[in-house]
């Protein structure tokens, strides 16, 4: 189960949750002038002649747009390719950590795919050394499910990265976080476990 009592919720310039840090990480930003305490927690930080309340939720100052994001703000990513496919080889359908993960193109960029949401997929090391540049149809492979654009939004996606659907979230962040994408997280991870679903 995950503990956020000791980490703090950081949103952009547009008050859209951005990350989760540390109380630590949250203090410098808050502290070095590039974030705002929004809603601070029972926790300090002690010196001999001074006390620093840390916060809990900071927004940040002159955040930059996310990059590249299509029309519904959903960025194609490397995370949240991972994400969508459930840290799942897309070929021999094993569960792998980060460490062990790539991206693979199913259409190869030497024969002129693309890099997109519908010709990537998520491949353990080892089964996209063995693909190398060739389709799948050459390979004789069949895909259990076609890739696709994830039909949720970037709310669910931090949702997931973060694993907000597993943990008690502090009461002060939920203003923040969309409860309907909370729920679809979490229906997203339980049906991960039986079949990956997109």
């Amino acid at each position: 189960m995950a503990n956020f009592a000791r980490q703090i919720l950081v949103l952009d310039s547009h008050y859209q949750p951005a990350r989760i840090l540390s109380l630590q990480a949250g203090f410098v930003l808050t502290y070095s002038g590039r974030a705002t305490s929004l809603v601070d927690s029972p926790h300090t930080i002690r010196s001999v002649t001074s006390t620093w309340t840390i916060p809990w939720i900071i927004r940040l100052h002159n955040s930059p747009p996310k990059r590249a994001r299509d029309r519904d703000g959903l960025r194609f990513s490397r995370q949240n390719v991972y994400l969508r496919d459930g840290h799942t080889c897309a070929y021999c359908g094993n569960k792998f950590g980060l460490s062990h993960l790539t991206l693979d193109h199913l259409v190869p960029i030497a024969l002129g795919g693309k890099t997109n949401w519908n010709n990537i997929v998520t491949a353990c090391k080892n089964c996209n050394s063995r693909k190398g540049s060739k389709t799948i149809e050459e390979l004789g492979v069949r895909l259990s499910r076609v890739p696709q654009r994830p039909q949720y939004g970037p709310a669910v996606l931090f949702a997931l990265r973060y694993n907000l659907h597993r943990g008690k979230i502090p009461t002060p962040w939920l203003s923040f976080l969309d409860p309907r994408s909370l729920a679809r997280a979490k229906e997203l991870k339980l049906s991960e476990r039986t079949v990956a679903k997109w």
